[in-house]
Formats: C-alpha cells, structure tokens, sequence
C-alpha cells in the first residue's frame, strides 16, 4: 500500500490511534475504514489496519496476531524495568533537592508499583505463552503503558515548574529518552505506543510553554521532529510486523490446507503417492497403494516399481518395463510412463511420475512420485480407436482403416515385387427404395446382412470396410485377372438373393468396379481412382454388373472432365446461346408457342448436342444456374414477342428437385416483367422417380400461379398413365419416337389416336414433337393434335420474333421431299433435322 494511494486512511488511523485506541467494534470511524478496506481488497491495508487492532480478518486470527503484539513487548520487558528503574534512580535524587520528599516518595511507590505488576504478568507469561489475546487484553497493555507514561510526564513538568536549571536539563533527557525508548518498545501496539508518545509529548509542550523563554522554541522543534520519526517508526514496525505476521499465517495455512488435501487424496483419490529408497524398493506404502496393487505391505516392501512392472506378460507392458528401467537408471524426473501390472489375475495399467528424492548430504535417496490407475481410461481410448476405424453400424472397418491398411499392404507387396492386390469398390442398387418404402431402421438391417455376406464371401482372401452410405471396398491378393473377376461377380451375386427383413424379402443387387495393381509405382489412391472409373463405367452399363478398369476408361474420364472444365468456361464467359423452336397451332398454322433450345458452339468441337452437355451439367451441379441462366433469357425475349402466346422452358428432374424452385421461377418472372401465364413448363415422369414426396405440392404451387405444367416425352416412360391420374398438368407432349412411324406402322398411328382421344378426355392439350413430313402434319391434324413442332415448321431461332414471321403458306404445300429425314452425323445440327432430343435443352 502507497502513501499517495492510502494517505488518507493511514492519517485517519494514526490519529484514531491517538484517541479512542481499542473501541473499534462500535465506533463510526471505524466503520468507515472498514468499508474503505473491504473495497480495496488489498493485503498490505489489512495487515495495516491489523497493526492498529481493526478486526480485519477473522477472529482467530485476529488474536493470534494481539497475542504476538502483546508477546512483542513482554519480550522488551526485562529491558524496560531496568531502564525505568535507572532513570528513577538518576532522577529523584536531583528532585528531591526542590520537591518535597512525601512527592518524590510517592511518585516513586507508584512507578515501582506498576513495574512491579508488569514484571509479575511477565512471568506468568513466560511460565505461560499466551497464544490467543482478546481485545480486552490489547486495551490492558494500552491501559498500562497510559498509566506509566503519566507517571513519567510528572517529571519535565515538575523540573520547569521549578525552574531548577540541572532539573529541567536532566527532565529534558530523561523525557526524550523515554519518548524514543518507550515508542521503540512498544512498537508492536502502535496504540499503546502513540499514547506513551503523545502523553509524554504534551507534557514535554506544556512545560516548554509554563518556561515561556524564548530560547525554549528550538527544544519545542526538536521535540516534534523527534516525536514525528518516532510515531513514523512505530507505525511502519507495527505494518511490517502486521504485514510478517500474515504472511506466516498463511503459509501455515496452506500448509495445513496442503496436508490435508494430501490425506484426502490418499484416501480417496484415484491416485496415489509412492516413494522408493536408493535401491529401488517401496517404502512408506500407504493404503491406497497396497489396494491398487492387491499385495499386502509385507511383500511390497520386497519389490521394486520394476518388479510390479514385470508382473503382466504383455508386449506394450514388456516395452514400458524397459522405459521405466531407464528412466530410473539416468536417477531424472519423469513422468507419463505406463506399465501393465497383474493385480489378482486382472490386468491394470498405471501410469506413473517421480522426482529423485536427495538425502541432507546431496546424495540420491530415491524417488518420490506419484500413481494413477488408467485401466478404464485405456479401455475406453481402446474403443474409441476401434470405433473411429470401424463402422458402427455394420462392425466392418471405415475408410480411414481401410486406406491405412491398403498402404501397408501395398508396401509389403512393393518389397515382395509382386503384383496380386486388387481394390473392389461396390455401390449398392435400389438401397434407396428400401429406406423410403420400408423405413431406416430397415436399410441399416440390410446394410448389417450386406456386410455379413461380403464378410463370409471374402473371409481369407480380402479386407472389407464400409465407406459410407451404400458404398462398400475389397482389397486382397488374387493370382489371375481371372480370380479377381470370379470374386467380382460373386459380390454381385451374393447381393441378388433377397435379404429377409422382418416379414418382407427384399432384392437389391450390386454394381462393382475393380483394378488390378499394374504399376509397382501406383498408390492407394491410383487404385480407388481406377476403380472408381470402372465402378462409374459399370452403373452406366445399367448396373448389376461386374467390370474391370481398362485404360480407355480413363482416357474417356479425361476428355468428360475436360468437357466439363470447357462447359463450366462456356456458361461463365456467356458462350452459350438460347434459341427459339416454332410450335404452330394445327388448325390455323399460326405460331403460337415456341420450345426454348440451348446451343453450345465449342470452338474445337463444334456443335455440342444438349443431349452431351446437359448431363455433365447435371452431374457437376452447374444445371440449377444454368436454368435459371436459360429461363431468365427466355422470359426476357419472349417479353418483347406479344404475339407469341406462351412459350415452354425444360426443367431438369435435378432442378426440379431444388427446394427453392418455386421461388427462384417467380423471381425472374417479376425481374423480366413475363406474366406467369404464357410460360409453359415442361418436365418428364424421371422428376417423379427422384422427388416423389414434393412433386405434387411444387406442381400445384406453380399451376397456382398461373404457369402451365407439360408433360413431356409421353409415351416412353413406364408409367406415363398414373402419373396423369396422381398429377394436374395443362399438357402432355407425343414423343418423335411415335411421330416417326407415321405412314410406316399402324400401331403407331394407333398409339397416338389413343392418347390425343386420351387427353382431350381429361382436358388436356397435345402438342407432337419431331414433326418433318407432309404426312406426318396431315396425320396429325386428322387425329385432332392441338398443336405441332418440328423441323417442318422452320429452323430455331435466337429471336422469338423471327419464328412468329413464318407464315401457313411457307410450309402447308411442302412435298416429303423438302424436309429431309434422316441426316448424316458430320452435318451442322443448325441445318440438319435432328431430333429434337439433340437441339433442346432436354430437361432444362
């Protein structure tokens, strides 16, 4: 505590400690210094306030602390006497040569008397130390040294009362010496003290002012200066011995806190302390050591940590032994070495620190440290490292085990040179259908008996793990491309008999793709690349099958990455363009409609057919901005063209499957100002197939405002009918496929009859797709389709407005001859007419 920080409480103490010493319980000063140092929270203010009686801390100390005040003093005591003996003995002589003697003797009897009761309780409190002093007995030794220093106050005034010149010089040193010798030795209470000091003080001011010479003021400046050093000491001997006294207080407090906490962790505890001599062996076994041990205290004291170390016969125990042989052989401090220990047939892991222990002569003695039991905690470090290399649900091994242990035995095979492991990956088929007819709980089962019998299947040969979801890998050594294939087509095999779950069987199958280690250079991660493009090559096949990685697969996945990469550039650098197909109404040959189409020029490839770009733009993601991209461009052109009464966007089952559609549609409508009635959305039953659950709620969420549903490709799908009878759509559209074999098949004039007739009867326009004969649109109109499109009709267009010039005159007296069938590939699809599969934006 700072004199600048605190001057305040500290003048107010010291003064306090002049006036009322000893009744601080009641007084308001004290209160307010009490509140001052609870909010200063410092221990230098306690242990001052301490110094001056405050009952700043709690009662027991508070007392030990008066009882060494007052032990402070009585250890002066001897000294005093004596000196308070010899200035009587020097004084009353010379005062009895102006006073009368009955004074001398009596002021005399007085002092002899109270040195006499102070030499008395002096000895009774060496016979007796006092280690607890109440408040009472601090205002005793305040009380007595007030009586004492009235007695000595008598004598300067006496002697200038008098005026006797050797009286008042001997008065003089006599009162200086008792003020600095008195303050001195009362200095450990400052209250006691600064009463001596101040009576004696007064006293010595009041005989200078009876003297009333002038020469007197330079004794009156000496006086005060040597009074101010002397309250100045006191009151620092009493902080610091305040100040000591606390400090010792509390290491002995946490000493015992120490202790305590020590035999609380002996008793308790899962640890333990244990200590061995220089040879090694245990000693001072506690308790809590000989019941982690199971031995009793007899045959401990025979062994060393080593010994106990020995006891469990197991590899990591038999290394740690060697660890803790030469940790105490280098006699250093170590710690987190891990031993086995056999403790009554069960095994028990500890884990073990110790400092070396040096005896009064600087010579090693030992160790001294600590234990633990680990035991659970290794058991559970055992199976969370089991449980992040396997599979929680099947128990088979994870990825990550999976690629650790590939890598070892790809290097085992590097050293042999040989070149027998094969890596299988295998995808599940139809897994989905089991989890959304039957429920989670069911798929988790068949993934259980999946691993189960590739488990069986490959036990001896292969490693097998779960890579997640339906995703399964094989890895082994197989002599023969022959063996590896056999192996293969077991797994597939083994997945096609039905898996009984509860009271229903279910048939599943597996596709696999798998590669042979070719290359001694090739790594873990080579293999799963080659596999993977086979297992990729595999589902494109049609799934169920077995294949191998052959080298043009990979060259196929470079120039497929490189389309991607090439599409990604086109659509970001805006090098694709959007084109309008005419869609005329049958009965008026007016152009009412138009298909929107996307064209890709590759400036190396040429024209990239929507049917090659479209599913590289599903597979990367790149289709939901590129519909967007498409729809936004459509709605703004076909904005401009009034005369066009709808026009009719493709939509990806992957973009139908966005849960943002509805409002990324509406979106642009309000940004392109395109009424949400002339637009047309076209999509085929695969959206149905991948998005069952919202279908139906986006579908009338759409039709709700305003935009017309078509769909498309009718015809060609397995379940065209139901879906017309599940779901509300404005349209369906005939495939080319049923338009082409008009004039050529009965049954396909037949088929298109029946579904015009089919949805007029639901209230449903029809539109047919592909139409480039004379005699396919007289058909058509014959049969009573709505409306047509196709090649027929005239070329897209990147303007709307341009396929609204066409006029019925350009096209109604054509001959089969003008719209040719059939082109040759190497032809521009600009001037060929493809199917229309080829130029639109097939499902966009």
């Amino acid at each position: 505590m700072g004199l600048n920080a605190n001057w305040k409480l500290i003048l107010r103490t010291v003064c306090m400690a002049f006036l009322s010493p000893g009744s601080h319980g009641k007084n308001r000063d004290w209160q307010l210094l009490s509140r001052h140092d609870e909010s200063s929270c410092r221990d230098s203010t306690r242990a001052f306030l301490l110094a001056f009686g405050y009952p700043v801390v709690e009662e027991l100390l508070a007392r030990r602390v008066r009882a060494a005040q007052i032990a402070g003093i009585a250890r002066l005591t001897p000294f005093v006497v004596v000196a308070n003996i010899i200035n009587a003995a020097v004084v009353a002589p010379i005062f009895l040569r102006f006073l009368p003697v009955s004074y001398v003797v009596i002021w005399l009897f007085a002092i002899a008397f109270l040195l006499c009761v102070t030499t008395f309780k002096w000895l009774r409190a060496k016979r007796a130390p006092i280690e607890l002093a109440s408040r009472r007995s601090l205002s005793k030794a305040v009380q007595h040294a007030t009586m004492l220093s009235f007695l000595w106050a008598v004598v300067p005034i006496a002697a200038f009362a008098n005026g006797d010149t050797t009286g008042m010089w001997i008065a003089s040193c006599v009162t200086t010496a008792m003020i600095c010798g008195g303050g001195f030795a009362l200095a450990t209470v400052p209250q006691a003290a600064f009463r001596w000091v101040a009576i004696l003080f007064i006293a010595s001011t009041v005989t200078l002012a009876i003297h009333g010479n002038v020469f007197m003021w330079p004794l009156f400046f000496l006086l005060v200066s040597f009074t101010l050093v002397v309250i100045g000491s006191v009151t620092s001997t009493g902080w610091l011995f305040a100040s000591h006294f606390l400090a010792e207080a509390e290491l002995k407090q946490r000493g015992e806190l120490i202790a305590l906490l020590l035999n609380e962790f002996e008793e308790k505890a899962s640890d333990w302390i244990w200590e061995s001599d220089a040879k090694g062996f245990l000693r001072n076994v506690s308790g809590r050591f000989l019941h982690a041990s199971g031995r009793s205290r007899q045959d401990l004291s025979a062994l060393r940590m080593v010994d106990l170390a020995y006891s469990l016969n197991d590899s990591d125990a038999r290394m740690a032994v060697a660890e803790l042989e030469s940790a105490i052989g280098t006699r250093e401090a170590f710690r987190g070495i891990v031993i086995g220990v056999d403790v009554k047939g069960e095994e028990r892991w500890w884990s073990l620190a110790a400092r070396p222990v040096v005896d009064a002569k600087g010579s090693f003695a030992g160790y001294r440290g600590v234990a633990s039991d680990i035991t659970e905690a290794r058991r559970a470090s055992a199976l969370v490292s089991h449980l992040a290399e396997h599979d929680s649900l099947t128990g088979i091994g994870n990825r990550s085990w999976f690629l650790k242990q590939s890598e070892m035995l790809l290097e085992e095979q590097g050293r042999s040179e040989q070149s027998t492991l094969t890596l299988f990956l295998i995808d599940l088929d139809n897994f989905k259908v089991v989890n959304d007819t039957s429920g989670h709980p069911a798929g988790d089962e068949l993934l259980r008996q999946v691993a189960r019998r590739f488990t069986e299947l490959g036990e001896g040969r292969t490693m097998l793990a779960r890579f997640g979801g339906d995703e399964f890998a094989a890895f082994g050594r197989f002599v023969s491309d022959q063996s590896a294939s056999a192996f293969a087509e077991e797994l597939v095999n083994v997945t096609r008999k039905p898996f009984r779950i509860g009271r229903r069987d279910f048939a599943i199958g597996a596709t696999v793709g798998f590669a042979r280690l070719g290359d001694a250079n090739d790594t873990i991660d080579d293999l799963m690349r080659k596999a993977d493009i086979a297992l990729y090559k595999a589902k494109e096949g049609g799934r169920g099958l077995a294949l191998a990685f052959e080298c043009e697969m990979e060259r196929e996945v470079r120039e497929r990455r490189a389309l991607e990469s090439d599409l990604r550039e086109a659509f970001e650098y805006g090098k694709l363009n959007v084109e309008f197909q005419p869609i005329v109404d049958s009965r008026s040959g007016k152009v009412v409609s138009s298909e929107v189409l996307v064209r890709w020029l590759h400036p190396t490839r040429g024209e990239v057919p929507p049917a090659t770009f479209i599913p590289i733009a599903e597979h990367t993601g790149l289709i939901l901005p590129l519909g967007n991209w498409v729809l936004r461009k459509a709605c703004a052109a076909a904005a401009q063209c009034p005369e066009l009464e709808s026009v009719a966007v493709n939509l990806s089952s992957v973009q139908f499957m966005d849960p943002n559609l509805v409002e990324h549609i509406m979106a642009i409508l309000a940004e392109t100002g395109f009424p949400p009635e002339r637009l047309v959305l076209e999509i085929t039953e695969s959206v149905f197939l991948q998005d069952f659950g919202s279908a139906s709620r986006k579908l009338e969420t759409l039709r709700g405002h305003g935009i017309r549903i078509a769909l498309d490709d009718f015809g060609t799908g397995y379940s065209s009918l139901s879906y017309l009878r599940q779901y509300k759509f404005d349209k369906i559209k005939i495939d080319k496929s049923f338009v082409d074999e008009i004039g050529e098949r009965s049954d396909g004039l037949a088929i298109i009859s029946a579904v015009i007739a089919l949805a007029h009867n639901l209230g449903l326009e029809v539109t047919a797709e592909g139409v480039e004969r004379q005699l396919q649109v007289d058909a058509l109109r014959t049969l009573g389709c709505d409306t047509m499109q196709g090649y027929y009709f005239g070329k897209p267009e990147a303007s709307p407005v341009k396929i609204t010039q066409i006029k019925k005159e350009d096209w109604e007296d054509r001959t089969p001859s003008t719209a040719p069938r059939n082109p040759p590939a190497s032809r521009s699809t600009d001037l060929q007419p493809d199917s229309i599969e080829d130029l639109k934006v097939d499902r966009i």
